[in-house]
């Protein structure tokens, strides 16, 4: 009876550790996708922690830039120009700076997109017809880790989630999808004030 139970146990082991590896072989594919993505333009819904929700409009042009404008009442607006991931309230026209290669947004903006490097997969999580891979940054895993979803056939990205140092949670889900359209340069450019807080 302990020789059956054991054994079940280690055929469970071997499968999972299989089901894993196979998984985690199988982000080859999404890499590839995120590669060849140069412009992607559309609508976005973003999550908070506390389950409250805000939309607005994607603009990404790879490598380096992408634009987030917020819908009323919101008045933020989130631009990568290729160095900075800038944050701007067009409101009260304060605008923010912070190195976009600290930020989530590097994941999916670099020239070339590797899932390996400093770059470390956590987990691979297969669903109906989704995928979630989890990714965090070697030399700063405490600060938490980006976790994006991608829909099987045909691969595209559908959603991405990041959970912060705090263990805060902002999800962001992506509608009405398009790629490969012309986005003008200057939608990826804020013209800076007189004082500018950057962080580094």
């Amino acid at each position: 009876m302990k020789f059956s139970l054991v054994l079940a146990y280690a055929i469970l082991i071997v499968g999972f550790s299989l089901e894993n590896t196979l998984a985690f072989e199988s982000t080859e594919r999404f890499e590839k996708y995120l590669n060849g993505l140069k412009t992607l333009s559309g609508e976005f819904t973003q999550v908070n922690n506390k389950g409250q929700s805000v939309t607005g409009v994607i603009q990404i042009s790879r490598p380096g830039r992408m634009r987030l404008t917020y819908n009323p009442p919101s008045s933020l607006l989130i631009v990568a120009d290729g160095k900075w991931l800038i944050t701007k309230d067009r409101e009260a026209d304060d605008v923010d700076y912070v190195s976009l290669e600290n930020t989530p947004a590097a994941f999916i903006l670099r020239p070339h997109i590797r899932f390996k490097g400093d770059v470390e997969v956590t987990n691979v999580v297969p669903q109906n017809d989704t995928t979630e891979v989890s990714l965090i940054r070697k030399e700063d895993p405490d600060t938490g880790y980006i976790t994006l979803v991608f829909q099987d056939n045909p691969v595209a990205l559908k959603e991405w989630s990041v959970v912060d140092s705090q263990g805060a949670v902002t999800r962001v889900i992506l509608s009405n999808i398009k790629t490969d359209v012309e986005l003008p340069g200057h939608l990826f450019a804020i013209e800076s004030p007189n004082l500018i807080q950057q962080i580094f």
